[in-house]
């Protein structure tokens, strides 16, 4: 899954600023309370599901700087899992290039 999220990158991350901001989508749609609820607990679902296989992921993998990632997932959440799509590659443990 963390790969099909990897492949589609800025489709993703558009997708989770979008539901970041649903209730600002929301009033310039000129949605009804009802229309507006469903917008929010659709965007809600997308935004748990998205950090969750994120946060898997980071716990799963052997990563550079783990203990950063997870905490970042919790502080700084809103910025965190983009961040973490396009640094993945970078951030997977490589084996040493140099011995000491």
């Amino acid at each position: 899954m963390i790969n099909f999220l990897e492949r589609y990158k800025i489709l993703f991350s558009i997708l989770f600023y979008l539901a970041f901001g649903n209730k600002f989508l929301a009033n310039i749609a000129g949605l009804d309370e009802s229309s507006a609820f469903i917008l929010k607990f659709i965007s809600s679902v997308f935004l748990f599901g998205f950090w969750v296989i994120v946060l898997l992921d980071m716990i799963l993998n052997k990563l550079r700087d783990k203990t950063f990632w997870i905490l970042s997932m919790f502080f700084i959440a809103f910025m965190a899992p983009v961040v973490y799509l396009f640094r993945r590659q970078k951030t997977l443990r490589e084996p040493a290039r140099y011995s000491i």
